[in-house]
């Protein structure tokens, strides 16, 4: 309050001040008197008018006299009328009412409202020209004050400079003595320090920002002293709340520095500034804060390049899941087709194709590193009677049943397949003849055993080993194909080596 007053004092006295030195200046002549200007200006428009009309007297051109007096009377509103008068009294030329208009109080000599202009010719008095003004007001300055100029501009400065000065006063007043807030040294360095910088009082008044700051916020610097430095709006970045704390506040609060705390404001309409802000108190000897300095380092741009860069990785995490999802889903449906196309859709167990790839890296591998293999191919005996007597349904489940049980007698279901039809074959590896035998013939007899499938069924088993001298894999496969035929050819439900066709041969 006590502030207040002494802003409202100073603007009164400096009002006074301005309309002392106007009144000065009027007293003393300097300012021209109204009284002064309006004889001035009809003492030149008679004078214009007599130049004029001894020209054209002279060439007794009365006509443009009279054209001469009209265009006078409607260019100054002064005028309200003009005449010629000849020597002898009588009027030669005269505006409208002139005749009216014209009543001089003494018949000689001019006065502020009758001009009399003599025009002489060859020194003789030959006529006077009449020029009627509208009366001037003879109050004086103290009578009609505010029909006096120089009074209406003193109302008019006192009003308004004192308004002006007391505004002024405010804003500038405040700012007198900044080096009460900030050492000497720290206002030296101020404008060469690169980012922005501002000088807080007590208030949170600025009291000195570099050009820095004020280009960051958007503001003409002269328009940012005395502004409290958190009426400018400060956010929180990304979720743009008010900022509840500001740095500048906690270092004048506990007198300590508080850095790396990152704020946002908005400079126009849709740009939006993020800077990491420190602020650090400015002491008087005791240790309480006299103010404080807070800088501002504009990281908007390494901001809104990090948010981009994230962008961009969250759209590639996105794109390469998309990727890895759709892979599997290719794999797994590759896998199912290639599992498809590997595998005999009735049974389960290898297809003639895939066992042919498989059997024959088997076969090379035995025959390079002199490992035993043997070949065992199975037919189910008189399989077409079974479809014909009991249906091809009945006939599928046999055939699922037998590769059941080939494959519970040898694991390696890679190398147990179905070779066509009701045919099928089984590479063993690591396998001499004896076990091989041994192996088809407990296949052999369960088989044949009551119960194993749902029609009574057996089976012939042809049987061959590398040890019989074929040297590629389809010669080993028609040794056994030929044993196989041999077991049919004897009666069917039986096993048959390669070796023993050889022999009987």
């Amino acid at each position: 309050m006590r502030g207040n007053l002494i802003y409202v004092r100073i603007a009164f006295g400096l009002a006074v001040l301005t309309c002392s030195i106007l009144v000065g200046l009027d007293l003393t002549g300097v300012l021209p008197r109204q009284s002064s200007i309006l004889s001035e200006s009809r003492v030149q428009l008679c004078e214009s008018l007599a130049l004029e009309a001894v020209a054209a007297a002279d060439r007794q051109d009365f006509s443009s006299i009279r054209r001469m007096f009209e265009r006078a009377v409607q260019r100054n509103e002064d005028a309200l009328s003009i005449g010629l008068r000849s020597r002898n009294g009588r009027l030669l030329v005269a505006t409208a009412d002139h005749a009216q208009l014209w009543a001089p109080e003494s018949d000689e000599g001019s006065t502020m409202s009758h001009a009399r202009i003599p025009l002489i010719r060859k020194d003789e008095r030959w006529g006077v020209i009449e020029v009627r003004f509208a009366r001037a007001s003879t109050s004086g300055f103290f009578m009609n004050l505010w029909g006096n100029t120089l009074f209406r501009v003193l109302v008019w400065v006192a009003i308004v400079g004192f308004l002006s000065y007391l505004i002024y006063m405010k804003r500038t007043l405040r700012h007198l003595d900044p080096t009460t807030v900030i050492p000497p040294r720290v206002q030296a360095t101020l404008d060469i320090i690169a980012e922005g910088v501002v000088l807080l009082d007590r208030s949170e008044r600025i009291v000195l920002a570099n050009s820095t700051f004020a280009d960051q916020v958007g503001r003409p610097r002269e328009t940012l002293m005395g502004v409290k430095a958190s009426d400018l709006g400060w956010l929180v970045p990304k979720s743009l709340e008010p900022a509840r704390e500001l740095p500048w506040q906690l270092a004048l609060e506990n007198s300590e520095t508080h850095t790396g705390m990152p704020l946002s404001i908005k400079v126009g309409p849709d740009d939006i500034e993020t800077f990491m802000v420190n602020g650090a108190p400015v002491a008087e000897e005791s240790g309480q804060a006299r103010g404080t300095i807070a800088t501002f380092d504009n990281i908007t741009e390494p901001e809104r390049n990090r948010a981009e860069f994230e962008m961009a990785l969250v759209t590639i995490e996105k794109s390469r899941d998309e990727i890895r999802l759709q892979n599997d889903e290719i794999r797994l449906r590759n896998d199912e087709l290639q599992a498809m196309a590997m595998c005999d859709p009735l049974t389960g167990i290898s297809n003639r194709r895939a066992f042919m790839g498989r059997a024959e890296l088997e076969f090379e591998t035995a025959v390079r590193n002199d490992r035993k293999l043997c070949c065992l191919m199975v037919d189910i005996d008189h399989f077409k009677r079974v479809n014909h007597n009991h249906g091809h349904l009945t006939g599928d489940e046999v055939i699922r049943r037998m590769a059941e049980e080939l494959v519970s007698e040898w694991p390696s279901q890679e190398l147990v397949c179905r070779y066509g039809g009701e045919e099928f074959c089984m590479l063993l590896t690591d396998t001499d003849v004896e076990e091989a035998v041994a192996l088809a013939s407990r296949l052999r007899r369960r088989i044949a055993a009551e119960g194993f499938a749902a029609v009574p069924v057996t089976a012939s088993f042809g049987l061959t080993s590398l040890a019989f001298g074929a040297s590629r894999f389809t010669d080993l496969l028609n040794q056994a194909d030929e044993a196989l035929y041999a077991s049919k050819e004897d009666g069917r439900n039986r096993v048959t080596r390669y070796d023993q066709i050889v022999r009987a041969g």
